[in-house]
């Protein structure tokens, strides 16, 4: 399905909002409104076919713009008689009640959707002229390039004399393939296209080694559009299972079944090259039989998914990008081949590397323009540089070819998604929660039976990661996604189609934005600080995100251009834009559902923030302590409300007192009670606005919250017994105090046992008595909690704890051990500021995931524990702030505790001084 079938669809969804109703009433337009979504039911059903064929015909491009145009005419008029509905309730019932008596604006709506129709009219009457009636008939063809089976044929990257930089990977999956487990195993190779994966899969094939293993081999293109029948017998004409006669008699199954009578007695290898869904491999899969031989089965997949499902007990091996090292010995064999052994002049090769750094290690870019700039002029070489990034999604028809693959064929929900990751700059990580966030704003996602938002929006991220389209960079405790970030080839193609569909413009100088565009989200990138002001109007656009890399401080005119110049404005993302204050004018952006300022100075919100009733995301970081008015208990539909909450400085062991940071403070009591979906208050004091209200927050999955005084630790404490929902929770006294001394507070952790969902939880302030926890807490971490008794001997007992910090005087005990059996699922160890620690005993079978131990300011500690040396899956040991007789023992010349560490890859030991502590 097209963007375009998918902004059709957005549409009708907005069409159908009970909100619209009333409006539409008070407009007088229901009738030409219902006659709109009836014709854009209508249009719906050509969309799809139309997006297969105008990659070929430019006369059905044409007309499926035209549809994506008329479709955006229609959704302006709709969010104007919003925006004019809701302006008027704001000012009064008796101006509220005057529409009736408004003719004017009246009649100018109604004239606009009288143009409407006469579009869609006369786009309906050209359904013929294109030939769009008849289309299904040799629809998807393209006169554009070869197909991917063709393409690989001749592709310069099926040549095994150009295979670079897979040789440790190579070995690796040799091992797979002729060692191990007896039983057929599903070996996958996974990457985005042009990563490599059939290079590296035919090398495997062709070895002697793996040759030599297997009594028979096969190799076998799948490819998206494949009939299962038509590849069984490919495999019974490669065996001379049957004849060729008597196979074409043969159904699916009496195929599956003479082929798996064939293999039965054989030790086989067989290759299913790009294989895109799982319904292909069950198909496949009865034809492959399990002799208990040492039989596989290879696939290749832009899917992770795919590759999993075909044997849950196998691990997909997920291809990497090639290093610039690497990328420069492609390159150099791509372009100089024959030539003084392949190495090029001495005045090419600053300019070459200068290219094949920009095509960020993705093999098929490489081989490509190496084949393009062989045996050219070195100003051609130059003119590549110049516009390698445009080549790329405009000129090669290889390359687009491949990486539009992938991109067509996403589900009509996630094109709009992945077109969206065009608004970030380049490199750019972008944190899961946020994406999710700006998704939700933009209407992309829709809740699906008991799925929340951002529980559909998780679904659609892992999908698109599982396709190879986004780069997973960082996973959360709970292994779901932290953070992705999208490779550039990949971002290119994304601006590129979200530009033809007037999706997204992405500025990158400090121009006008052309306003002929009609774009209808901006993202400004830019380098220099010296922007933000546009002179011409620019009534269409939905979102406008800014990223400036360093900061400026708006002038009175900028800020006025951002706050009051966007009327129909959903999103506004503004990074790197100090901002002193939040103009009251702000109250009138009805359908922002998103705001985001990650550098201010505020200290107070207006409070006609209130009248934002649409929005979902309110994020502020400040300097200061911001004031929250009661107004924002008008806000029902706000999903996430994150203030500052800056993370606090340790106190260090010397016993100077902790540096305090700022939060939120929410003012009054407002009704906070009434916005039902609100699932993030993050970087908030504790205050009376909690009393009858933070209870019935049922749906809160996070809370991040900050303790003046026991009274409210006790509110806390009462209502938290309601919210079952909770994910993170995150809770510390915030008076300044010296700990060391003995003074903590008391902030008492309730009983928490019953938040089944509850994953990550910190926890900083004094504990009379060690609380029961989750059995399912991924995350722990404790601060200052004074405990007299060892915690590990409760804590090992938590089966799915992953990271555990004991932070600054959380525990006061001079011993510490973990038991055998111990910690089974822990992979990161945090022991900061112990300061009474003197040792600590690991017993051999504790701990045995562990991946991460740090060490830091334990003073008294004397050694590390003899029961480390057991513990081999040990990646990373650091130690930081230990004393000069403990480093002396771990010293590979000679130290006494080497012998316990020597089989740990990376050791890293610093003495700087520097506290820090990590929440959630």
């Amino acid at each position: 399905m097209s963007i375009v079938e998918s902004i059709v669809k957005l549409l009708l969804q907005k069409l159908a909002d009970p909100i619209l109703q009333e409006a539409i009433f008070l407009y007088g337009v229901g009738d030409q409104v219902e006659w709109l979504e009836a014709e854009f039911k209508r249009m719906q059903c050509f969309l799809e076919d139309a997006d297969a064929k105008q990659e070929g015909d430019r006369r059905v491009k044409g007309w499926v713009g035209d549809v994506r145009d008329v479709a955006y005419d229609a959704e302006d008029v709709i969010d104007t008689i919003l925006f004019k509905v809701a302006n008027l309730r704001r000012t009064g019932i008796k101006r509220y009640a005057c529409i009736f008596n408004e003719l004017k604006p009246r009649h100018e709506v109604g004239s606009k959707i009288e143009r409407i129709k006469a579009k869609i009219r006369a786009i309906s009457e050209s359904r013929s002229t294109y030939g769009i009636e008849n289309i299904g008939q040799g629809a998807g063809t393209s006169s554009s390039g070869l197909s991917l089976q063709e393409w690989r044929l001749t592709s310069p990257l099926s040549q095994e004399t150009d295979f670079v930089g897979f040789e440790k990977e190579l070995e690796m999956l040799v091992a797979q393939l002729t060692e191990g487990e007896l039983r057929r195993c599903v070996v996958s190779v996974v990457g985005m296209g042009g990563l490599g994966k059939t290079t590296l899969t035919k090398k495997l094939y062709n070895a002697n080694t793996v040759k030599k293993h297997f009594h028979t081999h096969a190799w076998i293109s799948v490819s998206q559009e494949y009939s299962a029948r038509d590849l069984l017998r490919v495999f019974v004409r490669r065996w001379r299972v049957v004849s060729d006669k008597a196979a074409e008699k043969l159904n699916i199954a009496e195929l599956r079944d003479k082929i798996s009578e064939y293999l039965n007695d054989k030790r086989y290898l067989v290759v299913l090259d790009d294989i895109w869904k799982r319904e292909a491999w069950d198909a496949l899969k009865d034809a492959f039989p399990d002799a208990n031989n040492g039989s596989r089965v290879m696939l290749t997949t832009r899917i992770k998914d795919v590759a999993s499902y075909a044997d849950r007990r196998s691990q997909p091996h997920e291809l990497r990008f090639l290093t610039n090292e690497e990328s420069w010995d492609l390159f150099r064999k791509k372009t100089f081949a024959g030539q003084d052994g392949g190495w090029p002049p001495d005045y090419l090769e600053k300019l070459g590397r200068e290219i094949v750094e920009k095509c960020h290690g993705l093999p098929l870019a490489i081989a490509v323009i190496g084949g393009l700039l062989s045996g050219k002029e070195p100003r051609e070489w130059d003119n590549v540089r110049k516009s390698i990034s445009w080549q790329f999604v405009e000129g090669e028809v290889q390359i687009s070819s491949i990486l539009s693959l992938s991109y067509k064929d996403l589900p009509y929900y996630l094109k709009p998604c992945f077109l969206y990751l065009g608004n970030f700059p380049e490199d750019y990580e972008f944190h899961a929660n946020e994406l999710i966030g700006l998704w939700a704003a933009e209407g992309f996602l829709k809740e699906r039976g008991e799925l929340t938002l951002e529980e559909v929006g998780e679904d659609y991220l892992m999908q698109l990661v599982q396709r190879s389209m986004v780069q997973l960079t960082r996973r959360n405790s709970s292994r779901g996604i932290k953070s992705c970030r999208i490779h550039d080839l990949l971002r290119d193609l994304s601006i590129s189609e979200a530009k033809e569909s007037k999706f997204l413009e992405v500025r990158r100088d400090n121009g006008n934005a052309p306003s002929a565009s009609r774009a209808r989200r901006l993202a400004i990138h830019l380098n220099e600080p010296k922007y933000i002001s546009l002179s011409s109007s620019h009534p269409h656009l939905r979102s406008v995100l800014i990223y400036i890399q360093g900061y400026t401080s708006l002038q009175k005119e900028q800020s006025k251009f951002l706050f009051q110049g966007f009327k129909l404005l959903r999103v506004l993302y503004l990074a790197g834009v100090e901002i002193r204050e939040l103009p009251k004018q702000i109250g009138e952006l009805i359908h922002l559902r998103y705001l985001r300022c990650t550098k201010t100075e505020l200290e107070t919100l207006p409070s006609s923030i209130g009248n934002l009733i649409n929005l979902q995301t309110l994020f502020l970081q400040s300097i200061n302590h911001i004031v929250v008015p009661d107004t924002i208990g008008k806000m029902h539909q706000l999903r996430h409300l994150r203030l500052p909450g800056n993370k606090p400085q340790i106190i260090m062991s010397t016993g100077s007192v902790i540096e305090e940071r700022h939060f939120g403070v929410i003012q009054g009591h407002p009704r906070l009670d009434l916005i039902s979906n609100l699932q993030t208050l993050y970087g908030v004091y504790a205050g009376k606005w909690m009393e009858g209200c933070l209870g019935k927050l049922t749906n809160l999955r996070e809370i991040k919250i900050l303790f003046e005084t026991g009274a409210d630790a006790e509110l806390f404490s009462e209502a938290i017994v309601n919210l079952n929902c909770l994910h993170h929770l995150w809770a510390r006294m915030s008076v300044p105090i010296r700990i060391f001394e003995g003074s903590a507070k008391v902030l008492p952790l309730p009983n928490l046992s019953h938040l089944l969902k509850l994953s990550k939880l910190y926890w900083g302030g004094k504990l009379e008595t060690f609380p029961e926890f989750p059995t399912n807490l991924t995350k722990l971490t404790l601060e200052w909690s004074g405990l007299k008794e060892d915690p590990m001997a409760t804590l090992e007992k938590l089966k799915s704890l992953r990271i555990l910090k004991l932070l600054g005087a959380s525990y006061d005990g001079v011993e510490m051990a973990c038991s055998a059996q111990g910690f089974p699922q822990l992979e990161s160890l945090h022991l900061q500021a112990l300061c009474n620690l003197k040792e600590w005993r690991v017993e051999e079978g504790a701990m045995p995931s562990l991946l991460h131990l740090w060490i830091g300011d334990c003073k008294q500690l004397k050694k590390l524990p003899e029961g480390l040396q057991h513990v081999t899956t040990l990646k990373k040991l650091e130690l930081w702030w230990m004393r000069d007789e403990f480093n002396a023992r771990v010293r590979e010349d000679g130290g006494e505790d080497w012998y316990k560490i020597r089989h740990i890859p990376s050791i890293d030991i610093q003495q700087m001084i520097r506290f820090e502590a990590f929440g959630l």
